[in-house]
């Protein structure tokens, strides 16, 4: 009888406490399916994404104004470095270069061009044409600022610095760049834009030159890589002046999905 007793109270017991195990399971659960997704970068480190925007444009286009006036103000509007506007212009308008033309083919290949042509972080987000078809400028203001303002909440795996300097009429940028992540980044570049600032829209962020990539096949965890870029503009001659309206825009992207996953204003 009394061990009949002990066994009865062991099971009782075993019975509770798989109970209290299921209950905390239960909750567990429900938390997790309550809990809003994270993006994969949010997962990956805390370096808050600077959003690059490369707005491409020609002289003779109607619209190439409006897009960019308002990205032009938006710009201005937040911390320097956070977003970075480069005004590329392309098809022999008389202020194009070779490597603007390249580089918007090489982001959109067959598919459909033509300008104002608006990339944020690479082909993370695209807006061709205007970014809203009304045409009124406050509206498409607050359309392109919804999407900046959705860049700038992610976080980057990548980390960048660098310094700017000229030298015997070249500009050369150097710094390094740095996985933050816990994850093996793979197919990467490294790449920089130079742009002028000129005096008036359409020509506040001018492209002057884009560098030549630098493949990263993949960085670990923490790894960091070092780097040198030259211009190939030459600046001799020139003043101070002059000299500081030139900023350079260093960027690492993904070569397949060609995402800028970080960017970093220099000058």
């Amino acid at each position: 009888m009394k061990k009949i007793k002990i066994v009865l109270i062991i099971s009782i017991i075993l019975l509770g406490i798989s109970f209290v195990v299921f209950i905390n399971f239960a909750q567990d659960k429900k938390t997790d399916n309550n809990s809003t997704p994270l993006n994969k970068n949010n997962l990956n480190s805390g370096v808050p994404a600077n959003v690059l925007i490369e707005l491409f444009i020609n002289n003779d286009c109607t619209t190439c104004p409006k897009a960019a006036f308002c990205l032009e103000e938006l710009a201005w509007s937040y911390e320097p470095g956070r977003v970075i506007l480069v005004e590329a212009h392309i098809w022999n308008d008389g202020y194009d270069i070779s490597e603007t033309n390249e580089r918007y083919d090489w982001y959109v290949g067959r598919g459909e061009k033509g300008t104002p042509d608006c990339f944020f972080n690479g082909l993370s987000e695209r807006v061709q044409g205007l970014c809203c078809d009304c045409g009124d400028i406050d509206e498409n203001i607050s359309a392109y600022q919804k999407i900046i303002e959705k860049h700038l909440a992610l976080n980057s795996p990548v980390e960048i610095k660098a310094i700017m300097e000229t030298c015997s009429g070249k500009i050369i940028i150097q710094g390094n760049v740095v996985n933050r992540s816990h994850s093996l980044l793979h197919n990467l570049m490294l790449n920089g834009i130079i742009y002028y600032e000129g005096d008036e829209s359409e020509f506040f962020y001018l492209v002057k030159d884009i560098f030549d990539e630098q493949d990263i096949c993949q960085l670990a965890p923490l790894e960091e890589k070092k780097f040198s870029f030259v211009s190939h503009l030459d600046l001799t001659g020139m003043g101070d002046e002059e000299l500081d309206r030139y900023y350079g825009v260093i960027f690492v992207q993904d070569k397949l999905s060609k995402e800028v996953l970080q960017s970093f204003l220099t000058y």
